[in-house]
């Protein structure tokens, strides 16, 4: 806290010196031009070689401030309160100079100087209390005692409201010094607890990347043993069509191949997520023509659309976007995927509309809708909204938080429009391409 108050006294330092300058010079200006004694040059010249000496004391143990120990810190508070006690007393030794109860100019303008010179101090010299003391001292008690010597009521009148003012002065910098620590101490307090913070975010961070490279790392291990059971089941659907099989082993066959077929597909959203989530997603952005992707995506849905007696649509483009082809034909997978899965009846419609300089890639059904307080949890991982009306298959709320974070690495715009009982719109906002 010492070094931080030094710091800032060292701050205001060249402003007390230009200050100290400026002022003396234009006070030996206009003394002399009103005729004033002689001395008041050299008087000039002292003031000059106390700010000279406070100079290059701040100059020297500026750069050394934050290697100061306890006792140095003492020394150059020391130093710098004899230099600052020495120059009130220069300050305050005009008015026995010029001060003479003869000219009231002369006696109005010397007793300004010293009434600003004491008031700058305040605010330049606040980080020291004891130099601020002693500096105000030096500059108003003399005025006080000559008053008080030359006797006469306007001079004692003088004398009493610069000691008054003296008081004040003392007060106000006890004051400000106390208010210029707190806000020190407050500021080091909020560094700290800032600097606290970040640690924790990143040690968070730290752990939240182990978690999604290990989850990763589970999830890939478990789709081996998921594959191997597909291989078999599809190896008993050969042995059991040899041998004419009954209607209970393909109803057994088509449950381990619907389940296997779920968990591949979830533990590849889980895979994609977490690598996503862990930054170790690449990004391979080029021209994509979209009726490709239509292509593929009606190949993967249509067979299912037509068992449910849905119409599903994809009407034609010729646009050309900018984006990476894995994560948007994933995308675009997930979006019908989850339109035909909960749709019961009508269509899906997959259409392109030309906005500027993107394009919006809509999936719109005609399903049940996403009630208004759900939207906004809908892109969350593991949220259902109709578990007890679904089976357990048909998903864990993985599909759309895989699309929002695609986009989201991408830089494309993923949202969803909704009115219970009429349907829903999911709109992918991409960047043409070229």
């Amino acid at each position: 806290m010492r070094r931080d108050l030094l710091g800032v006294l060292f701050g205001h330092t060249p402003t007390i010196v230009a200050g100290n300058l400026a002022v003396s010079l234009t006070a030996v200006v206009v003394l002399l031009g009103s005729h004033a004694p002689a001395p008041v040059g050299l008087w000039m010249l002292a003031v000059w070689l106390l700010v000279g000496l406070r100079y290059a004391l701040v100059r020297h143990m500026r750069p050394r401030l934050a290697s100061l120990d306890r006792a140095g810190l003492d020394r150059v508070e020391r130093r710098y309160t004899v230099i600052a006690g020495l120059t009130g007393l220069a300050w305050g030794l005009l008015p026995w100079l010029v001060y003479r109860g003869v000219d009231p100019f002369v006696d109005f303008f010397s007793v300004a100087i010293l009434a600003g010179m004491a008031g700058g101090a305040v605010t330049a010299t606040t980080a020291l209390p004891g130099a601020l003391r002693l500096y105000l001292i030096g500059t108003l008690l003399p005025f006080v005692l000559k008053g008080a010597l030359m006797g006469g009521l306007v001079n004692l009148a003088g004398g009493l409201t610069l000691f008054f003012y003296l008081l004040v002065l003392l007060s106000f910098g006890r004051s400000a010094h106390a208010t210029m620590r707190d806000a020190l101490l407050l500021t080091r307090q909020n560094a700290r607890l800032a600097e606290d913070l970040r640690q924790e975010r990143d040690a968070v961070q730290t752990a939240m990347r182990a978690k999604n490279l290990f989850l990763a790392g589970v999830t890939h291990d478990l789709r081996q043993p998921v594959h191997a059971i597909g291989l078999h089941v599809r190896y008993l659907r050969a042995i059991a069509q040899g041998a004419a099989p009954s209607a209970a082993t393909a109803e057994v066959c088509d449950g381990i191949d619907s389940a296997v077929r779920t968990m591949s597909q979830q533990l590849s959203r889980l895979i994609e997520l977490s690598r996503l989530e862990a930054g170790e997603a690449r990004v391979l952005r080029r021209a994509l023509p979209l009726a490709e992707l239509w292509a593929a995506c009606a190949a993967q849905f249509a067979p299912q659309a037509a068992d449910q007696g849905l119409q599903l649509r994809f009407r034609p483009t010729a646009s050309v976007v900018d984006s990476d082809a894995m994560m948007l034909q994933s995308m675009l997978d997930n979006l019908v995927s989850n339109a035909v899965r909960y749709t019961r009846h009508g269509r899906v419609l997959v259409a392109a509309r030309p906005r500027g300089d993107h394009i919006d890639i809509e999936v719109r059904d005609s399903g049940p809708g996403i009630a208004a307080e759900h939207l906004a949890l809908i892109f969350l991982p593991f949220r259902r909204f109709d578990d007890r009306s679904r089976p357990a298959d048909q998903g864990q709320g993985l599909g759309l938080a895989l699309a929002r974070k695609q986009a989201e690495l991408l830089g494309h715009t993923l949202t969803v429009r909704s009115r219970p009982g009429r349907g829903s719109v999911f709109t992918l906002r991409l960047p043409r391409a070229g």
